[in-house]
């Protein structure tokens, strides 16, 4: 431990996380009940690469070992976010603003709170400062190697290493800020494609009674094993649905998540369908009619896209109406 190590001063908290006002010094034991705040900054590039950090052999803890981009305790007076910036400019010479940025999750151990800082940014290694008491170098590694170095017992065991690279985005409730992804669905992804349709059965005509919410799954099945199935995804929770029909050339059925709508997903699968769809026919779509109010938010997406209003029909019982998108052919 260096000099400037031993003089160190933490703020002391409650196991609530409140300051209690009183001081601990590095190095001397914390007393029951006394609790301090560490810092974990884990820095990823666009391809996922994990920033990773060698630790100096004369370094005590973890001598030797590679690391996660950076860790340290907050200082006396310093904010989470405080002591993440400084830590990573005094161990690497990077300069981050984590302005507005909270830590991704907390792990309690025995003696505090360790916040991690799960960041995307892309750091060019040549243009690293490394602090010379406490890193002796750093570089990119993937999800694969450096589990591998932690087989090999030259990465420090974390115990979550390997979820760093998985969960990287995600709130606590599994919501991402990445991308939608659009993709044909599989079976993979039949559960969540029907707890989506449980939300919005009551939305739909023809999904009322188990007895016909098993048979519309028995229809996503048989759509998903020929490849007429498209889902929307967020990580691994559909939040968006449709089927079409090459066949009769038509959207069949499309539903998006409550909680997700007014993103643009819908568009985008209707966009990913009529790649699939003959575009020298007709393409239809039954939805609802003009005096439904259930109708206004579909209705004004189809014909943002093209489609016209058409034919009214009863559809499942229900008081409907046939939007068409007129072939490439008429629209000369």
């Amino acid at each position: 431990m260096t000099a400037k190590a031993e003089t160190e001063l933490w703020d002391v908290y409650t196991k609530d996380r409140v300051k209690t006002g009183t001081l601990h010094r590095r190095g001397e034991k914390m007393q029951d009940g006394e609790y301090h705040m560490v810092v974990h900054i884990c820095i990823f590039n666009s391809r996922n690469q994990l920033l990773i950090q060698q630790r100096q052999p004369f370094k005590k803890g973890w001598s030797n070992m590679w690391d996660i981009t950076v860790g340290g305790s907050a200082l006396k007076g310093e904010s989470s976010t405080q002591a993440a910036e400084r830590e990573v400019f005094e161990e690497i010479g990077l300069k981050l603003d984590l302005s507005g940025v909270r830590p991704d999750f907390t792990i309690n151990f025995e003696d505090g709170f360790d916040d991690y800082y799960l960041l995307e940014r892309e750091v060019n290694l040549d243009e690293l400062h490394l602090q010379e008491e406490e890193v002796q170098a750093v570089r990119w590694a993937d999800k694969e190697e450096v589990i591998r170095m932690q087989d090999q017992g030259i990465m420090i065991p974390y115990w979550f290493l390997d979820r760093l690279f998985e969960v990287r985005g995600y709130d606590a409730h599994g919501n991402l800020g990445q991308d939608i992804d659009i993709k044909l669905a599989t079976m993979h992804n039949l559960a969540s494609w029907m707890s989506l349709v449980e939300i919005v059965r009551d939305n739909f005509p023809g999904l009322e009674t188990q007895e016909l919410l098993d048979g519309y799954r028995g229809t996503v099945i048989k759509n998903i094993e020929r490849g007429s199935a498209i889902c929307a995804l967020h990580g691994k929770i559909v939040v968006g649905v449709l089927l079409f029909s090459e066949k009769h050339n038509m959207l069949t059925c499309m539903a998006v998540h409550p909680e997700y709508r007014r993103r643009g997903i819908a568009g985008r699968m209707i966009k990913w369908m009529l790649t699939r769809l003959d575009r020298t026919r007709d393409i239809t779509v039954t939805t609802f009619r003009e005096d439904d109010t259930k109708g206004i938010a579909p209705r004004a997406l189809y014909q943002s896209l093209g489609f016209e209003p058409s034919d009214l029909c009863i559809e499942q019982g229900y008081p409907s109406q046939v939007f068409v998108l007129r072939s490439i052919e008429s629209g000369k």
